[in-house]
């Protein structure tokens, strides 16, 4: 059962783009710089619909097995078009979170730890959007 089931609105909408431990290509152009050609992630990886990130994209999230797991959000580098973006996560289990952080240090930023829930929930809230 995906953890997101048990959170409160909106994480329980979570849909999963990439499913845990499945490779994703960025199918990046020939030439690139970019230190990422794709990841596998280690947990379920998507969006919230209804919240936009800085590539105007929804807003994405790393999602664990762990429903009192470990929480936060990360700061990506993108490249240059893009710059930096913000992801966050949920339900981590410390062994998912190191994971996650070394398939992302090639463009990893920033990384904040949050307490709980309800600070994920607040941290997500610049991201909604404006009906």
């Amino acid at each position: 059962m995906n953890i997101a089931e048990q959170l409160p609105q909106p994480l329980r909408n979570f849909v999963i783009d990439v499913p845990a431990n499945q490779y994703y290509d960025f199918e990046l152009s020939p030439g690139s710089t970019y230190p990422l050609k794709g990841v596998t992630y280690p947990v379920d990886y998507g969006n919230i619909p209804g919240y936009t990130a800085e590539d105007t994209h929804e807003l994405d999230f790393f999602v664990g097995k762990a429903v009192d797991g470990e929480a936060g959000s990360l700061v990506v580098d993108r490249g240059s078009s893009i710059g930096h973006e913000r992801k966050f996560y949920i339900g981590l289990t410390k062994e998912e979170l190191a994971l996650v952080l070394k398939e992302l240090e090639p463009v990893l930023v920033d990384h904040q730890e949050l307490p709980d829930v309800d600070a994920v929930l607040a941290a997500i809230e610049p991201y909604k959007d404006k009906e």
